[in-house]
């Protein structure tokens, strides 16, 4: 339909056996002093790692502040407490003094703060001697995309090609807290897409690709440069034609390999896991093979349900019935829901965490007739089931919707292109902590926006 890159998801599937390791979900959050309730004037900022290992019921913590107006007192998880509301003190991170600091350690964890924490009613909270109520705030939630320097927000990241062949990538991030970080280069353009994710469960995105699978050699692979050492990692998995849909599925905080395969039409399609957590392999049918690019069910994958484990989730479209609807196997209870939203002809699919609950939310975002025609989105909110309607974007945006300003809710936003290809590239995000427009120039409009690896 409207994004011709989505026929570059190709992949094959290999089984490889590698360590398991413990389940560890994680939580983030930005710390600064506008999330302060009242808010706080200070150019202080912080981040919070949170990793929950839910079979012992533990949790190992960083945290990172910088630029106290004055030495450090105390540091806490509140709970509850959504956006803008204060909260009981949770569980205490300790003291380290200063101004700028780091604080790590483990915790024990009550189910009932595991669960505050899963619908994002929870927050870190940095005190100083000059604000002893807090000098910076973040609301916890779940690992955002496309956070290669892990504090809690979206990076802006582009892939450039250069002319060839050979076309080898590089990666060119705008990391919020590190400023730019050029890598590559690194793969081939002809056959690799992005797939952003945490690979090796550190809390930091890995720079990863997705290398297809073609005709005279189908076997595809995920190829990953670990933040955690430096290292290379690969996943043969997938077979020419597949979808790549790598995501969390298990909530261990590190990255599944994962495809989709389609079969002939009519036919179900069927999705192929590795889970990090064991090792093994997990098959599911689930979907149905159309006969057209714009009859077929699209993966969707989420957290629809608010258990810490993404749901496999397909948007119907085109003449398949019910049309034009999100199908949600729920990883909580087995069970599959189904709400029909949105219009695939003229839709971009865009769920996200929109209004901060720890669940996805179905989402769309309207193009018009014209390529200056403005962009509508459409939000049903999992919270209340209440109905958004934002304009934001004209028709020919690419919709980059994630957590740019770190207050765990997905913004709306959209990589605009104008120009010739070397014109430079703006990325348009609507913040959803103060309701404000920031545009941020990064890349040019040959490269490949990575925000965008998201949308159908």
């Amino acid at each position: 339909m409207r994004n011709s890159f989505l026929s570059f998801f190709v992949v094959a599937f290999f089984m490889m056996s590698l360590s398991t390791s413990a389940r560890a979900e994680t939580f983030y959050g930005y710390l600064n002093g506008a999330q302060e309730s009242p808010p706080v004037a200070t150019t202080a900022t912080g981040y919070c790692r949170v990793f929950v290992n839910e079979s012992t019921m533990t949790l190992n913590f960083t945290l990172v502040y910088n630029g106290l107006t004055s030495a450090q007192i105390l540091s806490h998880i509140h709970a509850p407490g959504a956006i803008g509301a204060n909260g009981p003190v949770a569980i205490d991170f300790g003291t380290a003094g200063g101004t700028s600091g780091t604080i790590t350690g483990t915790r024990s964890i009550t189910p009932t703060q595991l669960s505050q924490l899963r619908q994002h009613l929870g927050y870190c909270n940095v005190h100083s001697s000059n604000f002893t109520g807090g000098e910076i705030r973040g609301q916890l939630g779940t690992k955002r995309p496309v956070d290669f320097d892990g504090d809690g927000r979206n990076d802006y990241s582009v892939l450039r090609f250069p002319t060839g062949p050979p076309r080898p990538i590089s990666y060119w991030n705008l990391n919020s807290t590190v400023g730019p970080q050029v890598m590559g280069p690194w793969g081939e353009a002809s056959t690799d897409f992005p797939a952003p994710g945490d690979w090796d469960g550190d809390g930091i995105d890995d720079l990863a690709y997705f290398r297809a699978g073609v005709a005279a050699a189908p076997q595809g692979a995920f190829w990953i440069f670990k933040s955690s050492n430096a290292t290379v990692q690969y996943y043969a998995w997938g077979t020419t034609g597949d979808l790549q849909i790598a995501r969390d599925y298990d909530g261990d905080g590190i990255t599944d390999p994962a495809v989709m395969r389609r079969g002939p039409v009519g036919s179900q399609a069927v999705w192929y896991i590795r889970q990090s957590s064991n090792g093994t392999a997990r098959i599911v049918a689930f979907g149905t093979s159309g006969a057209t690019a714009n009859d077929q069910d699209f993966p969707v994958p989420g957290d629809y349900d608010g258990d810490g484990k993404f749901d496999i989730a397909v948007y119907r479209a085109g003449v398949l019935t019910p049309s034009n609807t999100y199908i949600v196997l729920r990883s909580s209870d087995g069970q599959t829901s189904y709400q029909t939203f949105g219009n695939f002809v003229s839709d971009y699919i865009l769920p996200g965490d929109y209004d901060g609950d720890g669940k996805y939310d179905y989402a769309v975002g309207r193009t018009g007739a014209l390529a200056t025609s403005p962009m509508v989105w459409w939000i049903m909110n999992s919270g209340n089931g209440s109905l958004r309607v934002q304009q934001f974007g004209i028709t020919s945006d690419f919709p980059a919707q994630g957590d740019y300003d770190g207050d765990a809710r997905t913004d709306i936003a959209v990589v605009r292109e104008t120009g010739t290809t070397t014109a430079p590239t703006n990325f348009w995000v609507y913040n959803s902590f103060t309701n404000t427009t920031t545009v941020q120039t990064w890349g040019v409009a040959a490269d490949f926006a990575v925000n965008t690896f998201d949308i159908r």
